[in-house]
């Protein structure tokens, strides 16, 4: 039935099938990295489909599997990493994931270099403010993993709630470094480091349509588009 609903729904996208306009609210829970570039994807869907709204809301990704399996509604999630798809309560209804991105870590550094961070190793000083995300968080299960690989084991001042949170310490001085996605620094007031490739986390983005929502499937499918991935790749995400 699914299956069937989707490949209609893709119909309707590209030439207005499956019984005419839908005028559908879509809603898509979409992971925090992503918010800078999502509304600009969904405004080409927009264009496309003028008979779609589409409502999107940011969170980190294991809050995003908290509000799915406690009901909330929606058509679309989209999360910063695989892990948190395994705490997602079995008995829902969603489609098979749909890996749109990739996306690399960055070492933040406040405004002026105050820690005077110039690599990796300069993380495990004692004297340096670092935060990171939670560890149940994407971006702070790939922090934790790169500390690993590279043999460190820093002082965390504080665990935050998403990749946004953390860099918004980092921007306002609160913390010397963070750690976040490269694809965060764009635009923002801060230094960064380069992490070395050889202790480097690579975090995947899988996108999912729930329950049997077609325009849900369609937009999933939208996001692996041309249109979508140009956005992504504009951005600095890496392909899936």
């Amino acid at each position: 039935m699914k299956r069937l609903l989707a490949t209609c729904a893709v119909l309707a996208w590209a030439a207005a099938g499956c019984g005419g306009p839908s005028n559908n609210t879509v809603t898509v829970l979409a992971a925090s990295s992503l918010a800078d570039k999502m509304p600009q994807i969904v405004a080409l869907a927009e264009k496309d489909n003028p008979d779609e709204t589409f409502e999107v809301s940011y969170a980190a990704s294991s809050q995003i599997v908290q509000q799915l399996n406690a009901g909330i509604k929606a058509d679309v999630a989209v999360l910063a990493g695989e892990g948190p798809l395994d705490s997602l309560d079995p008995s829902l209804d969603i489609s098979a994931p749909q890996i749109i991105a990739t996306n690399s870590l960055a070492i933040a550094v406040a405004p002026g270099n105050p820690g005077q961070i110039t690599s990796i190793d300069n993380l495990a000083g004692e004297d340096l403010s670092l935060v990171v995300c939670a560890e149940q968080v994407p971006c702070g299960e790939a922090a934790a993993a790169m500390f690993q690989k590279a043999n460190i084991t820093p002082t965390i001042a504080s665990y935050e709630p998403d990749v946004r949170a953390t860099l918004s310490k980092v921007a306002s001085g609160e913390a010397d470094a963070g750690i976040v996605y490269v694809t965060d620094l764009a635009g923002q007031s801060v230094d960064s480091v380069e992490v070395p490739l050889d202790v480097q986390v690579v975090n995947t983005y899988p996108a999912l349509s729930v329950g049997e929502s077609a325009t849900g499937a369609a937009f999933v499918a939208f996001l692996g588009s041309n249109a979508s991935q140009k956005v992504l790749r504009d951005a600095g995400f890496g392909a899936p």
